[in-house]
């Protein structure tokens, strides 16, 4: 690792004179995408003015608002629906086993809601305060369905005193005869992070978990499109740049807060095309502060795992895999370790019924292997998480499967561990 950080260190000093780095900050200063995310940045929203942008509070409470259709936004049903999506876009299997009537009336849209109640810090006696309850009663094939949202909202700490569990527990011994309750996490984890789950960060497993940037994605800019008035489109685009301001100077409880909560499109685009354009630039800053005894360790310390990870020096190991000391395939990439692992398994016949469950069911590695189709979200398919555009990679009793692609450093050990206690014959080798 020393070596590693020696080379990066020598080749950003190689790269850049003192008269390089002038004119490229100048050209820096000049670049028009520089000044627009500079005049987004630099003005602060109106809740950091404020001084409750990280609040849970103030996020619920917003929430609270937006989902309420008879507030002043005047959006009417539009965000309540929304936010039913999202839950629907992330609830895996839950919704679908369990409510089939419900997922599929969320699916085509085909219900109507009579009446929202929105409440955010729902005082439960004995048991605690829930960030955003809301209970709705919706109208599905002319028949009327209790539904509540119980929504746990974590921006600013780690859940704590099995909240979610508690709350779980409340709501389900008292729940009353064809009563739905879905229980919901919001965090502000990204959105590649959320697609790897395959159950929820909290405590209770019940909980569907959702994150700041789906809320943008398919609540907040799909409502900034419609015909609203300035007023509330001015406090939608406050609450969203509010979300995308960096936090990096504070932790709460040892709990190291997420440094963006969400982005909006527009800001995604502007972001990259700055880096596209501003590399090495911005590497040589980041070198220049890893390296200055006057910032703070921790600073340097976690900029120059960044730069680390950013070296063109930085592990790019591949993996051979064996089967009873015979290789089966040579040299292939981290991704492809679980397509490799599965044609071999297909190739050496010991795939069956049981193996076809294992690889697609088994969550002690926290993740789904295989995986159809038809079953895909279109977060996974914006996010490469399969290769979707190409033929199967596994057919089983005429069965179309793919098979996942997010495997990299944080991960691969535990599917080598899973397949390795499996099948004592299999052995990977890195190269």
């Amino acid at each position: 690792m020393q070596v590693q950080k020696e080379r990066t260190a020598t080749k950003m000093e190689d790269n850049f004179t003192i008269d390089q780095i002038r004119d490229e900050i100048i050209r820096f200063k000049n670049d028009p995408d520089f000044q627009k995310l500079e005049n987004f940045y630099y003005s602060k929203s109106f809740s950091e003015i404020l001084g409750v942008s990280r609040r849970e509070v103030s996020h619920s409470g917003f929430l609270a608002w937006l989902l309420n259709n008879t507030e002043s936004h005047n959006l009417g049903e539009f965000p309540i629906k929304k936010f039913l999506d999202i839950v629907l876009k992330f609830s895996s299997n839950k919704l679908k086993d369990r409510h089939s009537e419900l997922y599929n009336s969320f699916v085509t849209e085909d219900y109507e809601i009579e009446r929202v109640f929105v409440k955010p810090e729902f005082s439960i006696k004995n048991v605690g305060r829930l960030d955003i309850f809301v209970d709705l009663t919706l109208s599905i094939a002319n028949r009327q369905r209790n539904v509540k949202l119980v929504i746990e909202n974590k921006v600013e700490s780690k859940e704590n005193n099995d909240q979610t569990s508690n709350y779980y527990n409340h709501f389900d011994s008292t729940k009353v005869e064809g009563e739905i309750i879905i229980y919901i996490y919001l965090t502000p984890i990204s959105t590649l992070e959320l697609i790897e789950l395959t159950e929820a960060e909290c405590t209770c497993k019940e909980f569907i978990q959702i994150n700041y940037q789906s809320i943008v994605d398919y609540l907040i800019e799909p409502a900034l499109n419609q015909s609203v008035s300035s007023r509330t489109e001015n406090i939608l685009t406050e609450y969203l740049k509010s979300l995308s301001q960096p936090s990096i100077d504070y932790e709460i409880d040892g709990h190291k807060q997420e440094l963006i909560m969400a982005l909006g499109n527009e800001e995604r685009r502007l972001l990259s095309s700055f880096w596209n354009k501003n590399q090495k630039l911005i590497l040589a800053s980041l070198y220049a502060i890893s390296s200055d005894p006057e910032q703070e360790k921790d600073t340097r310390d976690s900029i120059r795992e960044a730069l680390d990870n950013l070296s063109p020096d930085k592990d790019r190991s591949t993996f051979n895999i064996k089967y009873n000391g015979e290789i089966f395939s040579r040299n292939f990439k981290k991704s492809d370790i679980g397509l490799q692992t599965v044609n071999l398994l297909n190739a050496k016949g010991l795939i069956d019924d049981n193996i076809i469950g294992f690889l697609k069911e088994d969550k002690s590695c926290n993740f789904l292997l295989l995986k159809k189709k038809e079953d895909f979200t279109e977060t996974e398919i914006k996010y490469r998480k399969y290769k979707t555009n190409d033929a199967p990679e596994l057919i089983y009793k005429g069965d179309e499967f793919y098979i996942a692609r997010n495997w990299g450093i944080g991960n691969i050990h535990k599917l080598i561990d899973k397949f390795t206690a499996k099948f004592p014959g299999l052995e990977y080798e890195t190269t």
